[in-house]
This record gives C-alpha cells, structure tokens and sequence, in this order.
C-alpha cells in the first residue's frame, strides 16, 4: 500500500510528540513492506518561501514545503493556504498513494483533504488536539483559563493581534520587515496590538464563527476521524461529527528502545517534566510543588526548551529566573533516541497540563520506560493514568495538591515501586500500524504493496445504498473513469449497483475497464449515441433491476465521499423532489465553485449556472435549494420521474438534455434542487475538448431546440434571436471558442435547428 501521512512538522527540524510520532509510525508501515511518504511543514527564513525540499528519511520519502506564513495577507490564509493546498495536490499527483493520513494540517492548509477528494483518494484524520476548533489549538484563552470554544458566537479576544488587519497591512509588514532595521519589529508589534485594539469584538468573534464553519467543510471529504482519546471524541461530537465517522483508538510507540535500558538508584526522588516551557504545560505548577517539598530530596529534570507561546515570551522568561536551584537540572531538548535513557533515570515523571491533553506521547513513552506519571486529573491524561495504579492524579494547576502527591512518594518507601508493578506495555508501533492499516482498507485504499498492484477497490463498505443505481458513461476516458467509479465505492454509504456504459470507444477502454474495475456491470454499446444515449442504456438497465434512484455520472466526475448519501437523504425527506445534484467544484480551483445549480430564463432563454467561480461561502446558508435545472454531470433521479417523463431527450445529443429534462420534470410536478452539503468535482472538456468546434456547435444548436420548446409561443421568435446572440458573443469572445472554427460550428448549429436536423449532427 502506498501511504501518505500529513503533519505539521517532522523530526529533526520538529520533535513535539505528534511529530515523533508519525515518524515512528511512518518507519513501521516502511519495514512491513508498504511505500511512505510524508507531506510536511518546516520554517527557514533564508529559504524561498513555499520551496519545497525532498528527502530520504531511513525508507521513508519526505516532501516538505516551506512556511514563514510571509505569503499569508489575511487571518484565513494562515489556516487556508491555496498555494499550500496546490503544492500538495502536485505531490499526490507525483507520488499517487492509496490513501492520506492527515495526522495534522496546522501551518499547512486545510485544502489539502480536498486536493485528495479530487482525486479520489480516501482521506484518514487523527485528532490531535481542538485545532480545528480553536486556533490556539488547546481551548485556553490569554488569561491562560479553559475555555469552551467559539460555539455561541464566536471568542472575542484569543486573535492574534494585527490578525483581521486588511491585505495590504499584511503585504506592508512583510516588506518592512525585510528591511535590516532593529527597530521595525517593536513598530510593526505596537502597530498590530493597536490595530486589535480598535478591531471591534463583534467582528472578531465572526472572525472565529467564520473559521469554525470553514473547518467544518474543510473536512466533510474525510472518511473516517480517529480520536486517541474520548475526551476529544465528544468535543467532535460537538464539532458536528457522526458518530459512524468517528473511531475512538490508541496510539503506539516504539518500544524497541526501551528495551534493555538499565535503571539506576537514587536517594533522592528523580521527577521529570518534559514539554515546552509555555503556560499551558504547567512548568510552573511543577515548580510551585517543589518549592513545597523538603530541600534536598527531590531533584528536577526538565526536558524542553522556553520559547515565546503564540509570540508572547513573558511566561518563559519568567520560569527562566526560576531555575537557578540545586533542584533543578536543565536538559532543554533532548532528542528522541536518547529518551529512554533519561526517562529511565527517573522516579517518576509529572505531566501537570492545564490545557485538556489528548493522548500525551510523554505518559506513553513514561510507561514504556516502567515509569510512573503523576499527571492532572483532565481530559486525556485521567484517561491514559490510572489513579493508584500506575501514576496519581491531582487536581489541575493545583501546587499544593501536586506537592501533596509528591510528598506521598517520599513518605511511602513501597508506593514508586507498587505503582512501577501496575504500568502496562503500551501498544507497539508495529502494533498501531497493523490496526491502521485494516482502518485504511476499510475506507478504500488497496491492501496490496507496491506500485505494480491493482489499484481498484477490494474492499465494499458493508452499508450500501441499494436502492441507488449509479451510470457512469465512459467514452474514451477509461483512467477517468476509473477515478469516477473509485469515488463512488470510496464513498461512506456506495451505491447498491454500479453500471459503466461505453458509448462505443473503439480504443481498447472496454478491456481496460474490464481488467481494472470490480464489482461493476459493464455494458457496451454498438454505436455512440451522445450522453443522453449512452445514459439511457444505463438508466433503462437500472429500472429493469429495480432502482428506486438512478445517480447519472459523467466519467470526469468525483464525488466526495458523503454525497451519494446526502443526495438520496434530500429526496428521502422530500417527495416533491425529482432531482437532486450536488454542488460542483472544479477539479483545478477545488475552492471554487463550478455550479451551485442551474437559473433559466424561460423568457429570453438564458441559462447561466449559479455562483460559478466564487466559494462555498457564496451559496447561502440553506441546505437543500430549488433550481431551474441542475448539470447532468451528477444528478440523482427519482424513479417516479421516468415513468412521468420518460428518458432522456437523445435529439440534443450533448449538452443541453440535462436542462431539458429537469424542466419537463417541473411541468410534470417534480422539483430540482441542489444540495449544498453534498459535493463531487468536475473537470470538464474530456470527452469532447474544451476548445472543440463540435462544442459550439452542440451548444448552439441544442440551445435553440430548448428555447423554442418552453416558455411563451408568442415571444419564441424573440427568444431564439437572443439565444442566437448569447452564442454568438460567446464565440466572439471566448477565450475557450476557436474563432474561425467556432464561428463556422456556430453557424451550422443555427442551420440544422432551423431544418430540424438533430442527434449526432
């Protein structure tokens, strides 16, 4: 299998525990035969900004691009990145794995589940920490206070200062600071903090409803969340996750090193700490305890470096002054390799957080080290510690109880020893990456290794939509279709049925599809007969077996993962619906919308699609929105439609049948409608070319057959004169329409309407 883990940083540059832990996770999946990469983050102002260094790390292929944020002009490109989610579209498109693990998308981009989704490669996401609901990441506020998140209306004061200044602020500091003056930081400081200052709250706290709502979408293409503790777990419940999307699970460690390592004795108690020495940590809880403690009977290890925590150095600073004692012995940071060694020269080691901790990678490589934790009684860490077993927990940012727990060591000769006996081995890495592995198999990545194996899809999710049958039309485009066809068994809930149709390639796609695809019906057909044709093979095929909903689908066409399920939800709750489509985005801009739905003018027969180039944000907060008419490219139809109306109109041939349709289902008293929460990517221009001539002659011609058979008789002869004119002026000025050969293609469409000659033209 060909794997790609998504992180924030990677060791050496990066050493947190998530850090640490994917490489160690990545090695694991290297040594049990599979293929891995890592798509990554690192922060060197001497290098361009965005270049993208490629390393070798043991087996383990490393891409990491190069983040200052000195290319951000605004709060949401510091979380979403365009170019950043581009970048990693070029990687997957270079590398091509089975399946993306995004272990952490925090100084990347939130686009780059999207940049997967287009390909149609499955997405896993481990929950590390509240980041996509905070952009602190930890839920404390500046006065260093737990806090409850932005869900009834958004934080007020959490905003880095300068962080909602325009663009062209942005674009200014970073000018100025590129300038060798010293004293333009302080400046560019003074000006950020009065900027926030005269930023009015109410803007800010839509500022952090704004980013929520993002978050949300930016990870409706993700199959499946794991969720290390349960803590986090309901926090997502919250966030708006599904339950069937979201797995509780553990996490492994390399245990490997711990092997052998030899204990030494002390007659002092040896504690550890280990973390950064920021606010949320609890050093100085830490070093509150210990000032309680009787001198000269405990000695302190700490572990980790003072860095300023979200650009404020003061409480650094400050724990600086502080460690100046016998007590305390001062490692900074210490590389992973030699962890077992230190962790083995402790007693016990302390994890007094007062953010609400995940899974602590500390407590797990304590544990390994036949260490026992004194940890605070909050979120995670009471989950990973057993009171009275294998660790203590105290109440969080409490000294004097940490100093009683501590104080509890030194009183009771047998209770370090008692609570050593109760450490259970955590789980191996090998371990985790067998787990995760049968977990990336499940949501569709191929179990095979190598880059040789067949990349369709083995395994069916267990819950399908049987009463949805899905048509996708291939015409000389198998490796598009393929892609098609992967999304829709990638999907959370598949369709019952899949029926690829060749509208008679001649190019060898039929054997190709044959020997690529499983649990699909391939039909042939003798003669290209258009997409309304070639679907209507499909559709009739589906109506034989019983489809209740038939799901047409172009073969440059993906869905995400949830939309065939959202699709047939809209029109199981709504019996006045015909015909639901998802909202399309392009597969270059995935920002972008491509159609939000189709608006048509029954009057001078304009037909324009909705929203087209702007963002998700542009559709409007309804859910499920009525339409004119919506694109063929992926519409779901009821049943019932087909026996009102019959099949598609093939006269039109390609293009304009899908309208057509959609608005003689509307006479018949059958709504359309498009479903904003569903999604699927469109290319566009496969089959037929983007600068075809026959383009604009379908266009034309198929155009004016649909004017002239709606709206009022007494204004045709009007509205087929303007429908002229709009596809005159598209030949005229589209930069898509070859000039001379689409004036020529323009004016044989207008010939063969007016003599009726239709179909293949």
């Amino acid at each position: 299998m060909r794997i790609l883990q998504v992180v924030h940083g990677f060791p050496p540059a990066a050493s947190g525990g998530t850090e640490v832990y994917v490489r160690d996770l990545a090695a694991a999946f290297a040594a049990a035969g599979d293929e891995v990469a890592v798509f990554t983050r690192h922060s060197d102002p001497n290098d361009r900004e965005l270049a993208v260094r490629e390393w070798t790390d043991s087996a383990v292929h490393v891409f990491s691009v190069n983040n200052t944020f000195h290319s951000c002009d605004s709060f949401e490109s510091s979380y979403s990145n365009p170019e950043i989610a581009r970048i990693a579209g070029c990687v997957l498109d270079e590398w091509r794995p089975d399946l993306v693990h995004v272990q952490h998308l925090t100084c990347l981009s939130t686009g780059i589940p999207r940049q997967a989704a287009v390909r149609a490669i499955p997405v896993v996401m481990t929950l590390n920490d509240y980041w996509l609901i905070c952009h602190r990441g930890q839920l404390i506020d500046l006065d260093g206070r737990r806090c409850e998140g932005p869900w009834d209306g958004g934080c007020a004061r959490c905003l880095p200062p300068g962080a909602l200044a325009a663009p062209a602020a942005f674009r200014t500091a970073r000018a100025l600071q590129s300038l060798p003056i010293p004293a333009i930081a302080s400046a560019i400081d003074l000006a950020a903090h009065a900027w926030q200052a005269a930023t009015p709250s109410e803007r800010t706290r839509a500022a952090t409803v704004a980013r929520l709502e993002h978050m949300k979408d930016a990870v409706a293409d993700i199959a499946l969340f794991l969720a290390p503790s349960a803590t986090l777990a309901d926090a997502f419940v919250r966030f708006g996750l599904r339950p069937g999307r979201l797995v509780r699970c553990n996490q492994g460690i390399s245990t490997a090193p711990f092997h052998g390592v030899r204990r030494t004795e002390s007659q002092a108690l040896r504690i550890g700490f280990a973390g950064g020495l920021q606010p949320t940590k609890g050093a100085d809880v830490l070093l509150d305890a210990v000032e309680r403690l009787p001198a000269g009977r405990v000695i302190v290890d700490l572990i980790g470096n003072a860095a300023p925590y979200h650009g404020d150095a003061r409480f650094a600073e400050a724990l600086v002054d502080r460690l100046g004692t016998t007590a305390i012995r001062r490692f900074g940071s210490v590389s992973h390799d030699r962890m077992p060694v230190v962790l083995a020269d402790l007693d016990v080691v302390v994890v007094p957080s007062i953010w609400i901790e995940n899974a602590p990678f500390i407590i797990r490589e304590a544990f390994a080290a036949r260490v026992p934790v004194i940890a605070s009684n909050l979120g995670g860490m009471a989950e990973m510690v057993r009171d009275g077993v294998d660790g203590l927990l105290f109440t969080p940012g409490n000294a004097s109880a940490l100093a009683a727990a501590l104080s509890r060591l030194l009183d009771e000769s047998l209770l370090v020893p008692a609570l050593r006996a109760g450490i259970r081995t955590p789980m191996s890495i090998e371990e985790d990456a067998a787990s995760l592995r049968q977990m990336y198999v499940s949501v569709g990545a191929n179990p095979g290794n190598g880059v040789g194996t067949s990349r369709s899809r083995h395994g069916r999710v267990s819950h399908t939509a049987t009463d949805v049958t899905a048509i996708v039309l291939n015409y000389r485009t198998p490796e598009q279709t393929w892609l098609a066809v992967r999304s829709l068994q990638s999907s959370f809930v598949p369709p019952g049925d899949i029926l690829v149709i060749d509208n008679d390639s001649g190019d060898g796609s039929v054997m190709t599809l044959r020997q690529s695809l499983e649990n699909v019906d391939l039909i042939e057909s003798r003669e290209n007969l258009g997409f309304a044709g070639g679907c209507n093979v499909g559709i009739r095929a589906a109506l034989e077996n019983g489809a209740q909903f038939v799901l047409l689908m172009n073969s440059d066409a993906i869905v995400e993962p949830g939309a065939i399920e959202r699709l047939a939800d809209a029109m199981r709750r709504d019996r006045t619906l015909g015909i639901v489509a998802p909202v399309l985005l392009s597969r270059e801009e995935p920002d972008h919308v491509s159609s939000g739905g189709i608006a048509f003018s029954e009057r001078t027969g304009r037909m324009r699609h909705r929203v087209v180039g702007r963002r998700m944000s542009a559709l409007g907060s309804a859910r499920v929105r009525r339409v004119d008419a919506v694109s063929g490219c992926v519409m779901l139809i009821r049943r019932e439609v087909f026996a009102a109306i019959g099949l598609l109109d093939e006269a039109y041939f390609f293009s304009f049948e899908d309208v057509d349709f959609c608005l003689r289902a509307r006479v018949a008293g059958f709504d359309t409608a498009c479903v904003h929460d569903a999604r699927a990517y469109h290319e566009g221009g496969r089959s037929i070319g983007r600068r075809s001539a026959r383009r604009i002659y379908f266009g034309t011609r198929n155009h004016l057959r649909l004017a002239g058979r709606v709206g009022n008789t007494a204004t045709r002869p009007v509205r087929l004169a303007l429908v002229a004119g709009f596809n005159a002026a598209f030949v005229l000025v589209s930069p898509e329409s070859p000039l001379v050969g689409g004036s020529a293609a323009f004016l044989r469409g207008v010939w063969h309407h007016v003599v009726g000659r239709y179909g293949a033209g």
